[in-house]
């Protein structure tokens, strides 16, 4: 899947997008729509799978009409299946998931507020948010998708992820415990598509901390390989 994102100098993120008048709104979604069209070219013309035409812009979202004009535009260009990778704050009130072929969203669910949980803690933990996608699942009669998940390899690494600190304690038992938390609770239920997780980078040796999402190396690897690696056979 081609995932284009809007990268934004920090703290600022996509989410932070909003804007204070309506011409000032006009014209961000036509230079978005000039923006995803390029990646819905480039997706058609090299067979991607799948396209994800947005990403956690949460702020944008509530314009329905915008957003079926820019997935109308997409499918014109590119046609193969399409979503857009909501936060989980977002994705009960998006308006369009009948315009698109699954649900996506980028599953940072604060699991356990503890530096280590355990596996069946963790498992337990992700049964509210659970109930959730299976009723949005239902109400849209569509797949949920997981255009995101992951877990630093750190202390609370499990819990807001996006707030722990870059110099937290290295915690890789945590990781692959996150990891199989979700094999065990989600990754079995009928109206779940798949997931692509944060982070594998491309290049061989990223420099990334050790206390950071990149599974590569970890036992978190090692969880991902059995895994799919069982679902291989089943399949």
């Amino acid at each position: 899947m081609l995932k284009p994102h809007v990268w934004l100098r920090p703290p600022h993120w996509p989410g932070s997008i909003e804007h204070d008048s309506e011409s000032d709104c006009r014209a961000w979604f036509e230079s978005y729509r000039e923006f995803i069209l390029h990646y819905a070219a480039l997706a058609e013309n090299a067979r991607i799978d799948a396209l994800c035409v947005g990403n956690e812009l949460e702020k944008t979202t509530a314009r329905e009409a915008d957003w079926r004009e820019i997935i109308g535009s997409v499918r014109r260009v590119y046609h193969g299946p399409v979503t857009y990778g909501a936060t989980t704050s977002e994705a009960d009130a998006i308006k369009f998931w009948d315009a698109l072929d699954f649900i996506g969203v980028s599953a940072y669910y604060p699991l356990v507020e503890a530096p280590s949980p355990s596996r069946a803690d963790l498992a337990a933990a992700w049964r509210p948010h659970r109930a959730r996608l299976v009723a949005l699942a239902v109400r849209w009669r569509r797949p949920v998708v997981f255009t995101e998940i992951g877990y630093p390899s750190a202390d609370f690494g499990a819990w807001k992820q996006w707030e722990v600190p870059r110099d937290a304690r290295v915690n890789r038992e945590l990781q692959a415990a996150a990891y199989e938390a979700f094999f065990d609770d989600v990754w079995p239920e009928p109206w779940f598509g798949g997931a692509y997780w944060w982070k594998w980078f491309s290049h061989p040796d990223p420099g990334e901390p050790e206390n950071q999402f990149e599974p590569k190396g970890k036992p978190a690897e090692g969880v991902l390989e059995k895994h799919y690696r069982k679902e291989a056979r089943r399949g």
